[in-house]
């Protein structure tokens, strides 16, 4: 039987507690690491440096299969 998983972080920016697919949620580089963003933030990101503006996945924010963990 397979199920889901809910990845739950704080946006690096906002601190905003979110649920992600760690595979697609957009995300900074902060000290080595991979960091998620909310998508309030991501999109502003995406405003305010459309040279390295990225797409946002529809899916970025939405559970996980667990086989893909």
């Amino acid at each position: 039987m397979s199920g889901y998983a809910f990845m739950m972080g704080s946006c690096c920016n906002c601190g905003k507690m979110i649920t992600f697919n760690p595979h697609k949620v957009p995300s900074l580089m902060i000290n080595g690491q991979r960091e998620p963003l909310c998508l309030d933030c991501a999109n502003r990101w995406n405003e305010l440096h459309p040279e390295n503006a990225r797409p946002i996945q529809p899916d970025a924010y939405d559970a996980i299969p667990e086989e893909e963990l």
